[in-house]
């Protein structure tokens, strides 16, 4: 008998002044530009789909009034670290306690549990990994298979069973990876924000579809303002990649949404949020 296929639809709710380019820019931008964060919702509520929502602690308790319906509604709420920084640049002394913190307070706030994590850009390592296993996580979503991807290094997960393709667990904690294929014999993610936005999406969609035709886990993420229908401000000083990247693809990409979702639907995948799948892959284990 086949195994069940499940994809997990993502977003990580952070401003727009959080984007890597913008942060580091020398003009202050002071718009978050969470309109996308609204139309990527209303794009999961059409398709009756769940969410995972990573949102920045410190956001977090800014915008309790935008975040409390959709968790009403069944989208779940998980972390994407206190401030939006690279976790692998914060000592780890000094991310454990400002986590324990920010998982506190997002839990009395919203009367969930927050049970996962995902590092801003992507950024983590085994001993700030260790740090989510001591303070209750049961799972983390950090894991990325792209030498190219900025902030990052590689996570050493050989004590870790890998349970599905991109999938590992180690004493019932999680670590799920984003999703990639192979391009030119090398690792390339097809799991969403730039790298899906920025390519030729004919292109792009024919590789998903390699994807899903051989894998039963797909995972999607993306940012806010790659939704956003204001006017993307660009200050001056940013280097032509950053132009490119924050004005490529942006017309279609609710469309390229909607059709990605349609291919999985195809294909057979359930949806499901992370928490979700963490409870059915622990009863198999």
């Amino acid at each position: 008998m086949k195994r069940k296929k499940y994809a997990v639809f993502t977003i990580d709710v952070e401003s727009f002044c959080d984007t890597d380019c913008i942060s580091r820019s020398s003009h202050a931008i002071n718009v978050d530009l969470l309109d996308g964060f609204d139309e990527y919702l209303q794009i999961l509520d059409r398709h009756q789909i769940k969410g995972t929502l990573f949102t920045v602690g410190s956001l977090a308790t800014r915008i309790p009034d935008k975040l409390k319906p959709h968790l009403l509604n069944g989208h779940r709420l998980a972390l994407h670290n206190y401030e939006h920084l690279p976790p692998i640049q914060i000592p780890v002394e000094q991310f454990r306690e400002q986590l324990q913190k920010s998982k506190q307070t997002l839990e009395e706030l919203f009367q969930v549990p927050i049970e996962g994590f995902r590092a801003p850009f992507f950024s983590m390592d085994m001993q700030h990994l260790q740090v989510l296993r001591d303070l209750g996580f049961t799972y983390d979503s950090s894991h990325i298979r792209f030498r190219k991807a900025r902030h990052t290094v590689p996570l050493n997960l050989s004590d870790f069973k890998e349970v599905r393709p991109g999938i590992f667990c180690n004493n019932n904690f999680f670590e799920f990876g984003l999703s990639h294929h192979k391009l030119f014999g090398h690792d390339y993610p097809v799991s969403g924000g730039g790298y899906v936005r920025l390519s030729n999406w004919q292109f792009m969609k024919t590789l998903i579809k390699q994807y899903l035709r051989k894998q039963d886990y797909y995972v999607f993420y993306l940012h806010p303002f790659e939704l956003s229908k204001h006017k993307i401000p660009i200050p001056n000083d940013l280097k032509s990649y950053d132009r490119y990247y924050l004005k490529r693809g942006m017309r279609n990409y609710g469309n390229h949404i909607e059709q990605l979702i349609n291919l999985l639907k195809k294909h057979n995948f359930e949806f499901v949020t992370f928490e979700e799948l963490t409870q059915l892959l622990s009863h198999k284990l």
